[in-house]
């Protein structure tokens, strides 16, 4: 049922916005639980798809995970076959990520079908609306992130 959100207070449109930000989170979540892995596996993943050969750090940066767990996954992944470690260009302590061609197959077979998902979803929006919610995502977001870097700790 849609919420008149016209009458609606700041605090309420808080309230809307992050509820549906979570329902999207539990809808990824639910999709990762139903395929049998992690939501950290597909987190990683969904990261690699497009980086591959990207280093831990920067899974981690990305996908905020703690080293640990990304370390952890990585070496599922380097023990099922599905990717293989290097050594980064000017830096032999830091390790890249590779997919294997197993690993590829596997990542495709996971994450294609969410990213499938999210097209087929945001094609249903009309144009107009689809280009006043990233536009209103760009706005809020850069006025949010100046907001929070500009709370005095």
């Amino acid at each position: 049922m849609a919420r008149d959100i016209g009458a609606s207070s700041i605090a309420s449109h808080i309230d809307l916005f992050f509820d549906e930000l979570h329902r999207i989170d539990v809808a990824y979540s639910d999709y990762a639980r139903r395929a049998g892995v992690s939501d950290n596996v597909m987190c990683i993943l969904d990261y690699l798809k497009d980086h591959d050969g990207a280093s831990q750090r920067a899974i981690c940066e990305y996908t905020l995970l703690p080293r640990q767990t990304v370390n952890n996954v990585i070496a599922s992944f380097v023990a099922h076959g599905f990717v293989e470690l290097g050594d980064a260009e000017g830096d032999r302590r830091v390790k890249t990520v590779r997919f294997t061609p197993a690993g590829r197959r596997y990542c495709n077979g996971l994450i294609a079908p969410s990213r499938a998902a999210e097209y087929r979803a945001m094609s249903e929006l009309p144009d107009e609306l689809r280009s006043a919610l990233l536009k209103g995502m760009g706005v809020y977001g850069r006025v949010f992130r100046k907001q929070m870097h500009d709370i005095s700790v």
